[in-house]
């Protein structure tokens, strides 16, 4: 503090809530994780645990982009006047475009029928970005021509990446390794998923309202294309989680099923961090649902 190193000791516990990306850094950070790692950058071990910044588990997500026949969002987002128009609906009537979220419908599928749950979520996004502005967010500047979206991403991936600190300085960034389709189900679950969204495009009543397919566009047909496709195109949806996972196994786990960490007292982890396995859906509800069931822990652990 200006300057100046400065000890905060903490009369009860610590709880450490970072979430999914500096949880697992500032725990590597104060001599809590890989000794490999840490020794490579003389950080004294205090705890060593290989799982703080392993089995990282993200949903996936690519966007397949259509031209329509019919005005979509981007006639109004596009111009500087419809920003002014929905700007002002919605700061005086809290209505219009902006009051809506960025996906205007969504669902689950299964890419086959013999599962038992869904394994894909599906987005539909009123609007385009196949042509931003150089340096500018792409939701900004909508596509010139009447556009929408349809995309998907993956429930539960198989594939797992890490989350590790790059030097002892906490200034800079953790190298973020996703991995994502690292695994063949991933791979072959996502194949499935795109050729579904198109035979959702083929049905009647989306076909006479397209134009075309813009992205990736029709010359992309065969299965090494499509593949070669989502490999280049995916990012994520911001679903991270598992990199402190719980678990009452010391080896497999970095905290216990009360939040604590395995090895060291008085200190615990709540966020999405935490999570054993990925959900099926947005990590918003449960990641709320964690820190209110991690404060009950914390309550009923100092009666």
């Amino acid at each position: 503090q200006n300057g100046e190193k400065k000890t905060v000791r903490a009369g009860r516990e610590v709880i450490l809530s970072g979430g999914s990306v500096n949880s697992p850094q500032l725990l590597q950070l104060s001599g809590v994780g890989p000794s490999a790692l840490l020794g490579g950058l003389d950080i004294p071990v205090v705890h060593a645990n290989d799982n703080v910044g392993a089995n990282l588990q993200d949903h996936v997500g690519i966007n397949y982009t259509f031209r329509g026949k019919l005005p979509t969002l981007n006639q109004i987002l596009r111009p500087w006047w419809g920003k002014l128009l929905v700007g002002m609906q919605y700061i005086l009537l809290r209505s219009g475009p902006l009051s809506l979220s960025m996906n205007n419908a969504g669902g689950f599928f299964r890419t086959d029928p013999s599962m038992t749950r869904p394994n894909m979520q599906l987005y539909f996004q009123a609007f385009s970005t196949v042509i931003p502005k150089s340096g500018e967010r792409p939701i900004l500047t909508p596509d010139p021509w009447p556009g929408f979206s349809i995309g998907l991403s993956n429930c539960r991936p198989s594939s797992r990446g890490e989350i590790m600190i790059r030097s002892k300085n906490p200034r800079d960034y953790p190298r973020i390794t996703a991995n994502a389709y690292s695994t063949n189900a991933d791979v072959d679950e996502m194949l499935a998923a795109v050729k579904f969204v198109r035979r959702i495009a083929a049905m009647p009543a989306m076909a006479e309202i397209i134009e075309e397919e813009v992205l990736p566009g029709p010359s992309i047909t065969s299965d090494a294309d499509l593949i070669q496709d989502f490999r280049k195109r995916s990012g994520t949806v911001y679903h991270p989680v598992s990199t402190c996972r719980m678990g009452p196994d010391p080896a497999r786990a970095v905290v216990d099923p009360r939040l604590r960490v395995h090895g060291l007292g008085g200190l615990r982890v709540i966020d999405a961090s935490i999570f054993p396995d990925n959900i099926t859906g947005n990590t918003n509800a449960a990641s709320i649902l964690t820190g209110w069931k991690g404060a009950e822990l914390v309550l009923e652990d100092q009666k």
